[in-house]
């Protein structure tokens, strides 16, 4: 343990209900924490013990599957796999699927609790007549919204036909068939005459496709209503609520400071009104971890910590108490909250879980950076000691951040007494001034090569001389008026370069002077 572990204190026991109780009642987010919840606590037990957590997170699941008649789901859960004697694009609905049973506690030799995909057998008896008695009812719901829009349909009452279309999304979505539901609200909204109708068919839009885990799904349909959706809005958060959905886009995507703008852009007024995705806590949390991780330190007071966001904190008070230490500088107790007492809600949260290790070494690098700004010199065991960690890891972590220049220029780790320095600014500037002089040196020989081959071809022409290659002396006819140079000329001079030659003088012309006498020199500086 760190001597700052005293300040962060143990997480308090995880209340289930408390954490579900935020989410709209049988909805499909509520449903997929129940059961995201059960999967991890049994992880976290090892996979041979029971967890009381997963046990009660299950039979919450369930209650909720079977008063929503979502069998597909419970199938999923159990591992029971539907047969159908004909192919699954050719079942009517007058053909009863054959369900299979699931593996039963009692065949696992040893009574072992293997971690597999569908553990909820160890801890729930699979009812086997669930399945086909909520199918019937289903199919018999189904059907009698299938009346109601054909009904509608005959009679061209496009309000009607909205209703019916909005219901079956809603049966469709209760039962877990997100993608019909998807379907039938997207066909709704060809029905719509009027703002508020277009705001609710496009956040159900949203919402499903964040449902569905397809955010360029949601982008689009958030796209698509901040474009079309005007006039007579009822709903004043409704921009709010899209860029709450805009965030948890931009989170899934990685692309975290463009998630920090939208949660910390969110009005404090939106609180449950679109808790069927996210909830309120979830803002909090989210936009003030992402503020922590990719903000400066500027923006960060401005936007979260004494910003319009800064009533949301109460609902996150171990994030709140970590602001208040980055503000003050005290970036070990900063560090050490969130290693230790929030991080357990990070890893537990459905959206945010695989990104928790990225942000929390974001969040650290961000935090060493602050720390050493004000030194030229500091001692990475002391540096280890304040933020938490070993000699070895404090190096490997100063070493990456010196490689992509986030500690500044001329940063550099003395191995012989493990410390970090920063050459001083005027060692800087007479390294700037050194490379000036070497780039000003290197310009002025470039410049005396040009102008030393420049006065040699201008000589050249002045005389007369012509310059030509092996090859072209051998091959084709001379240029009129051209002096070709013979190989047995007494006043000849060969270079050692077998391809070019030189005259030992000037060669007396037959008067006739013209610009196509004289061949340019390709590189005047072999001369």
């Amino acid at each position: 343990p760190t001597n700052n572990s005293a300040e962060a204190r143990a997480p308090p026991p995880f209340d289930l209900k408390a954490y579900i109780s935020r989410y709209e009642s049988q909805s499909e987010t509520a449903l997929q924490r129940l059961l995201f919840l059960a999967h991890h606590f049994h992880t976290e037990a090892g996979g041979n013990n029971t967890s009381a957590i997963t046990g009660e997170a299950f039979e919450m699941a369930v209650a909720q599957i079977k008063s929503t008649g979502n069998y597909r789901r419970y199938l999923e859960e159990y591992g029971a796999v539907e047969t159908s004697p004909d192919n699954a694009s050719t079942t009517n609905a007058d053909q009863s699927p054959e369900l299979t049973s699931p593996l039963r506690k009692n065949s696992v030799a040893g009574d072992q609790h293997p971690l597999s995909k569908n553990i909820i057998q160890y801890y729930i008896e699979y009812d086997p007549n669930f399945a086909p008695i909520s199918k019937i009812e289903a199919q018999n719901q189904l059907d009698t919204l299938e009346g109601r829009l054909s009904t509608a349909q005959s009679h061209i009452m496009k309000e009607s036909i909205r209703t019916a279309l909005l219901a079956l999304a809603e049966f469709h979505k209760k039962r877990g068939e997100l993608r019909e539901a998807l379907r039938r609200v997207f066909r709704s909204r060809e029905y719509c005459t009027s703002g508020r109708q277009h705001t609710q068919v496009c956040l159900l839009l949203a919402e499903l496709s964040a449902d569905l885990r397809e955010w360029g799904s949601v982008r689009e349909s958030i796209t698509r209503a901040e474009h079309t959706v005007m006039g007579d809005i009822d709903d004043r958060l409704f921009h709010h609520k899209l860029r709450a959905l805009q965030g948890l886009a931009s989170l899934a995507e990685g692309r975290y400071y463009d998630a920090a703008k939208s949660f910390t852009s969110v009005s404090s007024d939106l609180t449950n009104e679109i808790n069927s995705v996210i909830s309120a806590e979830d803002i909090a949390m989210y936009g003030s971890l992402l503020g922590l991780a990719t903000f400066d330190r500027e923006t960060l007071h401005s936007l979260v910590i004494d910003g319009a966001f800064k009533s949301r904190l109460e609902l996150v008070p171990d994030m709140r108490e970590a602001l208040r230490h980055y503000s003050r500088a005290e970036y070990g107790q900063c560090l050490s909250i969130l290693q230790h007492t929030l991080k357990r809600d990070l890893l537990i949260d459905i959206h945010l879980h695989s990104h928790v290790p990225v942000l929390l070494d974001m969040v650290r690098d961000k935090c060493i950076e602050q720390y050493f700004q004000p030194y030229s010199s500091a001692s990475l065991e002391k540096m280890g000691s304040v933020f938490g960690c070993t000699l070895k890891e404090m190096e490997m972590v100063v070493v990456k951040l010196i490689g992509n220049g986030s500690l500044g220029e001329g940063a550099r780790v003395n191995i012989a007494d493990f410390t970090l320095r920063v050459e001083s600014g005027d060692s800087l500037d007479k390294k700037t001034r050194r490379r000036a002089r070497v780039a000003a040196a290197k310009m002025g020989a470039h410049f005396t090569r040009s102008a030393e081959g420049m006065i040699m071809r201008a000589a050249c022409i002045e005389n007369c001389v012509t310059i030509q290659g092996e090859k072209q002396r051998r091959g084709g006819r001379a240029r009129v008026g051209r002096p070709q140079m013979q190989e047995d000329d007494p006043e000849m001079v060969v270079d050692d370069d077998p391809e070019v030659e030189k005259s030992a003088g000037p060669i007396e012309m037959d008067g006739s002077d013209s610009d196509e006498d004289v061949m340019e020199i390709e590189n005047p500086n072999e001369f």
